[in-house]
């Protein structure tokens, strides 16, 4: 029983993330992961010990040592690709930057002349 509240939370989500991908609110590139992540999490409600079997396939004696260490992974990816878009779009807004001041010294110097 106390399982359907884990399935629950888990289809919220996932309802969540489709409402946020048709208001435009988040792009399909971006949530991709995003998805993915409440899909194993609605997998992990519904067949909770999945993560014993999958902690025996790997010798961990502790199954939520491995949980924890996925989870982890898992935002590090998300960061990760996060970070990158940053970085672009910090280039993207130097490089504009150059182009309007390119253009209003244009602009100045062809009212003076």
């Amino acid at each position: 029983m106390k399982n359907s509240y884990f399935i629950l939370i888990a289809v919220l989500i996932i309802i969540y993330i489709v409402i946020s991908i048709r208001k435009n609110n988040l792009s399909t590139k971006t949530s991709f992961l995003w998805m993915l992540a409440s899909f194993i999490m609605l997998f992990l409600a519904i067949f909770p010990y999945s993560i014993d079997w999958l902690a025996r396939k790997f010798n961990i004696e502790y199954p939520p040592a491995l949980f924890l260490t996925l989870c982890i992974v898992f935002l590090m990816i998300i960061n990760f690709n996060f970070s990158k878009k940053i970085s672009s779009l910090n280039e993207k807004i130097i490089d504009l930057a150059q182009e309007i001041s390119i253009i209003k010294e244009k602009i100045k110097k062809g009212k003076k002349g």
